[in-house]
């Protein structure tokens, strides 16, 4: 790759992800809010906000994982310039997601508001659960939509389109969260729930808008009845990485569960877990972003046969993302005493936060790199390898090893988070493997080795 190639990735790059670490800012700050505004009712408010949203991702899953088979196949059609199986599969997706997420979100309307249904919940939280649910429900179709429409806008580079929408949708939901609960400039308070209501509204909004945008670039309305060739495909992509979604959210869980089993500052090791969660989620915000980057990028330069630069493509781009988070990690690494009084009172807590800190700043690198070639490896089809990586080094490693440092060693909740560390580079170096070996270029578009050409 020669410096023009070079100064042309780094410039291409840059255009890419801007929007999209912008976009998910404002998703986290979203969510920020919605947990600030329910702290002003009661705590159990804010308890069932917080639930609400956990169950809202995890019913996401399936959308996300269709998103991904999404990008993969939509990214070759673009590099391939086929404008024809590119709608086609843009079509596909959406009416997939849909039929995916509406008997869901009417499940979810409909019983939602049973508060015997969460009984191992707090009482207080549960009743409070029950007022919000039904309002979290009726978001899983719309958000489902703009997931769909966000992967093909990513998969054809627009990502200033996808800034519109979820910036469109963030900014709703932010004015919501204050407008409907309390009632200003005419409109009538109407509680907590109108957190929820916030939700709901702006992700109908936004799904609109969004649809809104595609059929101005060119998808046709028609031809949407079922291709079961395609669906095939978009399953065979697609569930892999619902498993790896939901594989990481039990790991997160069980850490807590780990945690909570420690004979000293158990309940001050909990907080500090999330408070250490929280404040690295800010990190892994480029991270990410750069993650949909090289899924795309990858995608569309093997739709042009092009594998030598689909392969340079996704060390650059990782390349990248472990020089941004290292940058990112060093003050926080340095500062990681000073975070942990702004982000809790309690003197014990605050030393595991700092820990916590210390601890996982090392790894940044290589979490970098892990995740950006797992997202390489997404655009090119093997989706499977990248949840066998993920999962294999979330389960086999870093729960095992997290649970024998904190519960059998004198090492308590320094355990836990030096098993996060490990864990973290093994993953970035596994990935790092698979990805140096490249047999992901020779994956066709239904994620199998190719044996015939596929034609879409």
């Amino acid at each position: 790759m020669n410096s023009d190639d070079v100064k042309t990735g780094w410039i291409e790059i840059w255009a890419l992800s801007w929007p999209l670490v912008l976009t998910m800012f404002l998703q986290f700050v979203v969510g920020l809010t919605d947990v600030y505004v329910a702290g002003l009712f009661r705590p159990e408010v804010q308890g069932a906000v917080g639930f609400g949203s956990q169950v809202l991702f995890f019913f996401s899953v399936f959308a996300n994982g269709l998103g991904v088979g999404i990008v993969a196949i939509i990214a070759r059609s673009v590099g391939a310039r086929d404008q024809q199986a590119m709608w086609h599969t843009a079509r596909q997706g959406l009416l997939l997601a849909v039929l995916v997420t509406a008997p869901l979100s009417l499940i979810g309307i409909v019983l939602g508001s049973f508060y015997q249904l969460y009984w191992f919940l707090p009482e207080k939280v549960a009743v409070e659960g029950a007022r919000l649910l039904p309002f979290y429900a009726a978001s899983l179709l719309p958000q489902g939509v703009m997931t769909i429409v966000a992967a093909v806008c990513r998969a054809r580079s627009r990502m200033l389109a996808v800034l519109l929408c979820y910036g469109l949708m963030a900014l709703l939901n932010l004015a919501g969260d204050f407008l409907l609960p309390f009632g200003f400039w005419g409109f009538p308070g109407v509680g907590a729930k109108g957190i929820a209501m916030s939700t709901m509204a702006s992700s109908l909004i936004g799904a609109l808008l969004a649809m809104l945008i595609l059929m101005r670039q060119g998808m046709q309305v028609r031809n949407w009845r079922p291709d079961r060739q395609l669906a095939g495909r978009l399953w065979k992509l697609g569930w892999p990485m619902a498993l790896l979604q939901l594989g990481w959210q039990f790991c997160s869980l069980t850490l807590y569960a780990i945690l909570g089993y420690l004979p000293a500052q158990a309940v001050a090791a909990t907080a500090a877990l999330t408070n250490g969660l929280r404040l690295e989620a800010i990190l892994y915000l480029p991270a990410y972003a750069l993650n949909m980057i090289a899924a795309v990028l990858v995608g569309q330069a093997l739709g042009r046969h092009d594998r030598q630069r689909a392969e340079q493509l996704g060390w650059q781009v990782a390349g990248i993302a472990a020089l941004v988070l290292s940058l990112l990690a060093v003050p926080v690494f340095i500062y990681s005493r000073e975070l942990a009084r702004t982000i809790s009172p309690d003197p014990v807590v605050q030393h595991l936060t700092h820990l916590y800190l210390r601890f996982n700043m090392i790894s940044q690198p290589f979490m970098a790199v892990g995740v950006c070639l797992g997202g390489a490896l997404e655009g090119a089809g093997d989706t499977s390898g990248t949840m066998k990586v993920v999962l294999g080094a979330l389960w086999v490693i870093r729960i095992p090893l997290a649970a024998v440092l904190a519960l059998a060693t004198p090492l308590g909740a320094a355990g836990v988070w030096g098993a996060m560390v490990v864990s973290m580079i093994l993953q970035g170096i596994f990935m790092s493997i698979r990805f140096r070996k490249g047999r992901w270029k020779d994956i066709d578009f239904a994620g199998t080795p190719q044996a015939q050409q596929v034609k879409m």
